[in-house]
């Protein structure tokens, strides 16, 4: 039971090591595209969903979206599954490397899900519609 708890209590601080980190915001200068394959999905209680990809022997975490955004777009990460993703890497307080995810293919060959706009803001943060931006 107590090794339940600390498993908790490990991914609920990545998740939220994740959230404090984006308020730093999308950085286009340190914008990557890699592949790798889904090793785990982590749901946090709040927030984007968070996956671990896994190109080789390095672990990454993109951060993608909130899940009814997720729903919406009729997208479910498989752990096992490739995929593509496009998005501003960091560091986190927490030693791991971090994608703020901008564009990821998955789950088919020619699913394509967008999550920011072309001035690097969530797209479900106005539903597409940005104050001063057409």
């Amino acid at each position: 039971m107590k090794i339940l708890f600390f498993i908790s209590i490990f991914f609920i601080a990545q998740a939220s090591y994740a959230e404090a980190d984006l308020s730093e915001g999308y950085d286009e200068n340190t914008e990557i595209t890699i592949s790798g394959t889904v090793v785990d999905i982590v749901l946090p209680n709040r927030g984007p969903i968070i996956l671990k990809i896994s190109p080789g022997r390095r672990v990454y975490y993109v951060v993608t979206a909130p899940p009814w955004f997720l729903l919406q777009q009729e997208v479910a990460f498989v752990s096992g599954h490739m995929i593509e993703v496009k998005g501003s890497k960091y560091f986190g307080r927490d030693g791991n490397i971090y994608i703020i995810g901008r564009e990821i293919r998955c789950c088919q060959p020619d699913k394509r899900i967008i999550l920011r706009d072309k001035y690097s803001r969530p797209i479900w943060g106005g539903h597409g519609k940005h104050r001063g931006h057409p």
